[in-house]
């Protein structure tokens, strides 16, 4: 009897030890610190307190009037800019706890549009402003406050687009665009040396808090604000992606599997537009596929396959899902595996999604597959192109993914845009 108690015993502990590894397999990675690091910006963070009262509140006109006043009060122009900037903090702040408190949508549509005239008034201000950064301390360390707490506006817009109401998403989304272009706009006024655009935002996105993953997040911040600056401007920005997505890749690639799992789990909640996620993923993959392998790469490169499918999928639910005014009815066609090259999504002319496609660029269709690597790789970054998507056809029928992939390849570059849309020449893409 005694015997077989002890067989109960020991089958007992057996199964509720193999359950429980088994649960902890399955238990899905919970990375809600680190999404919350890199996009749920609190007020401490643009340097402003918790508002006690709200616009849906009798009395905030006495708040906006005290404001106004303060305002009337500064006279310098760099110190009233600052000032106006400490204003769209606190109102962006505003439109924040109306959201979490889940206020009625039609105020919160009216505090965000308070918001809007905020930024409208900073980029006023700014425009007093005579001197440029090289040339007075005081609007350079400005400018540098002012690059930080954008960054932060778009993270936190970003996130805000995910947590409104249905009827006030719209809203939310026409002042998060309004801001990125009035964002490019002060800066390109009081920092005319185009390269030092790049190093700002590179050097100010590095010193930022966040998690271990937060040059995905840059990534996509960096990509839209390109999209709304001028031509002139957009190489400076694209040298500041290049090096976030060198720093992404290198911290990826030295990752343990763990946390390369955690990636994958953080690029399911993160917030954002999923097609620029799906680009900035196949740009990690280019660059990685381009590599010696490695087992610990071979591992990577699982994961992010993993996760493309994924994000396609949340591509198409909300491609299928959205309502275009003036565009037809989005219907989805597979685009397959797409392995050696890359799945984008273009616009038409209407501005109306097409349906994705696997695009295999040129410098893949030259170069050979990948060959395990050695102790020590035998190329020089200096060699290298990063794998950043500004497409360019080439003399030679082939669309390579950059200015940069092109020359290397010795091939003259036709057009920018994929091979059979064109877009425009720019000189810079050649470099």
């Amino acid at each position: 009897m005694t015997k077989l108690i002890g067989i109960i015993v020991i089958s007992a502990f057996f199964v509720f030890v193999g359950g429980s590894i088994a649960f902890a397999q399955e238990a899905p990675v919970d990375v809600t610190e680190e999404v919350n690091l890199d996009e749920d910006i609190q007020p401490q963070d643009l340097g402003v307190g918790d508002p006690r009262i709200l616009p849906d509140h009798p009395l905030y006109f006495l708040k906006n009037w005290a404001r106004d006043i303060r305002s009337l009060l500064t006279f310098n122009s760099v110190a009233k800019s600052e000032l106006r900037s400490r204003f769209a903090n606190e109102k962006l702040i505003e439109v924040k706890k109306m959201i979490e408190r889940k206020k009625n949508p039609e105020a919160i549509k009216r505090a965000t549009g308070n918001y809007q005239k905020e930024i409208e008034r900073v980029k006023s201000e700014t425009e007093k402003i005579r001197e440029k950064a090289k040339e007075n301390p005081k609007v350079d360390k400005f400018l540098d406050k002012f690059i930080h707490q954008q960054i932060l506006h778009q993270k936190l817009l970003q996130k805000l687009e995910n947590q409104v109401p249905e009827q006030a998403f719209e809203k939310i989304k026409e002042a998060r665009e309004m801001h990125l272009e009035k964002f490019g706009d002060v800066m390109l006024k009081l920092e005319d040396r185009r390269e030092k655009i790049g190093e700002k935002l590179t050097d100010i996105l590095e010193a930022q808090k966040g998690s271990q993953f937060k040059h995905f997040k840059n990534l996509e911040i960096l990509s839209e604000l390109e999209e709304k600056v001028p031509e002139e401007a957009k190489d400076a920005i694209r040298r500041a992606q290049e090096n976030s997505l060198k720093r992404l890749q290198g911290n990826l690639e030295k990752m343990s599997p763990e946390d390369q799992e955690r990636f994958k789990e953080y690029l399911e909640k993160i917030s954002g537009a999923k097609e620029k996620h799906l680009e900035i993923l196949e740009n990690l993959r280019s660059g990685i596929r381009a590599i010696p392998e490695t087992p610990r790469l071979l591992e990577l490169k699982k994961r992010l396959d993993e996760s493309k499918v994924n994000i396609l999928e949340k591509v198409k639910e909300g491609l299928e899902r959205s309502s275009i005014p003036l565009c037809p009815k989005f219907v989805w066609t597979d685009p397959g595996p797409c392995e050696k090259g890359r799945i984008i999504i273009e616009k038409d002319v209407k501005g109306c999604p097409l349906p994705p496609k696997c695009v295999i660029p040129g410098e893949v269709e030259t170069r050979p597959l990948p060959i395990p690597a050695p102790e020590v790789p035998p190329f020089l970054e200096k060699e290298a192109c990063i794998a950043l998507w500004d497409p360019v056809c080439g003399k030679d029928g082939n669309t390579y993914s950059n200015g940069c992939f092109a020359k290397i390849a010795g091939i003259e570059v036709e057009h920018r845009g994929i091979c059979g849309k064109i877009l425009e020449v720019r000189p810079e893409i050649m470099r």
